[in-house]
């Protein structure tokens, strides 16, 4: 298994991986997640691929197929009112083809986001998990991850 910087030649295989997480997302809130298209999944995976600040990370094999995806960007907290500055990698996606989940690839990117934001003197590691994704949950706490804030709702 590799761990590379997505090509254009890879949106194809990008999408169905995206699709999956759409989907997973849309199933378990459809209150707050829209119904996609493969056509939108296009379009954002399009989208995701040129913007400069987002980096896009492939697991792939030796045949070049995609089996993993993890999109980060970098923020940085400067002047903030109350929090001191940093320099954080943040994730905005991490996806598995459902095909191969459970074999370690979920892990593999996610031990490169970490090299990748020690070679950028980051602080720390972050992202937005939803409650229901409780299988991600999980992999997030067996990777050294854990709580930081909660953002709470009440239907009205």
């Amino acid at each position: 298994m590799e761990i590379r910087i997505a090509k254009k030649e890879d949106l194809g295989q990008l999408i169905n991986i995206l699709e999956q997480i759409s989907q997973i997302h849309y199933e378990s809130r459809p209150d707050i997640f829209k119904k996609k298209s493969k056509m939108q999944v296009k379009e954002d995976a399009i989208g995701i691929m040129n913007d400069k600040d987002k980096k896009v990370l492939v697991a792939i094999d030796n045949t070049s197929k995609i089996y993993g995806v993890l999109i980060y960007k970098i923020k940085e907290v400067k002047n903030h009112i109350n929090l001191k500055e940093s320099k954080i990698l943040w994730i905005d996606e991490l996806g598995v083809d459902e095909k191969y989940r459970g074999k370690g690839i979920g892990r593999s990117l996610m031990e490169e986001a970490s090299i990748i934001s020690k070679k950028l003197n980051c602080q720390r590691i972050e992202l937005n998990c939803w409650d229901f994704n409780k299988k991600a949950i999980s992999f997030y706490e067996k990777f050294g991850m854990s709580l930081q804030r909660r953002i709470m709702e009440k239907e009205i």
